[in-house]
Formats: C-alpha cells, structure tokens, sequence
C-alpha cells in the first residue's frame, strides 16, 4: 500500500512540474495599428522578454518614454532590483536617447496592460494617453 502511494506522489510531482514550463508560459502582446506608434516599446519587450527570469511583458511608449513592465518568475523575484537594472541596461544600449522606465511592481504591470489593451483597441486617445503615463510615472516614483 505505501509503494501504491508512493509512486501516486511521485507522478503526482511530475505532473505538476510539467505544468510549469517556463517556455510555454512567455507572453508579449505586439502592438500594431495603434494611434500611438509603439514599435519602441515592441522593440524594448522583446529584449526584456529574452531575459530567462521573465516569464511576461507589458510596455508602452509615447514619444521618447518607454515604459515596460517585467513579470518574473517567482523565485527570480528574490532579484528584482538586478533584473530592473539589466532591464534598464539592455533597452538603454539599443535606444540610448530615450527615457526609459522599468517597474517589476505588480500594480504597474496591471496598469500598462490596461493601456496596452486600450491601445490596442484604439479607445485611448493621445492626450489621455500621456496623462496616463505621467500617473503612471509618479506611481513609479512613489
């Protein structure tokens, strides 16, 4: 009875490991035909999204701002403030003239993909837009 038992735990966890395939898992949302042009912040995803901690990205930019937000793997949130900085790094050397804002909070990462979608959808015009992203900026500072 226990090696019944045993053997049901031990597939049990490789189940449960296959489910959590990180390669599966990676997300980015491309955003085209928006009013915004948003290839920065395409570009700036799919260099934060390279990053083997990063499991999802959301980022936006207007004009020359860029703003991306990481959502990392759990036991890569231990290094968050690296991960910032290599982030940050990474975009800076391909756009070195643009301001470039990283964020690994939670909250953010909601609030980005919120504009994302709105963007998307073209429901979001400029001037909303940029409001949006200097609350997003003081959130950021906060």
């Amino acid at each position: 009875m226990k090696k019944i038992i045993l053997v049901l735990l031990v597939c049990c966890f490789y189940l449960i490991g296959c489910e959590m395939n990180p390669n599966e898992e990676i997300k980015s949302l491309q955003l085209k035909d928006v009013i915004v042009e948003q290839n920065m912040a395409n570009t700036a995803k799919e260099i934060v999204l390279s990053m083997d901690e990063v499991i999802e990205v959301k980022g936006v930019s207007q004009g020359n701002n860029v703003y991306i937000t990481p959502h990392v793997k759990p036991l890569d949130r231990f290094f968050l403030k690296e991960i910032r900085k290599k982030s940050h790094d990474a975009i800076k050397k391909r756009y070195p003239d643009a301001t470039v804002h990283v964020s690994t909070d939670e909250k953010i990462f909601i609030e980005v993909g919120k504009l994302e979608q709105q963007l998307k959808q073209r429901s979001i015009s400029e001037e909303r837009l940029s409001k949006r992203l200097k609350e997003l900026d003081e959130m950021m500072k906060g």
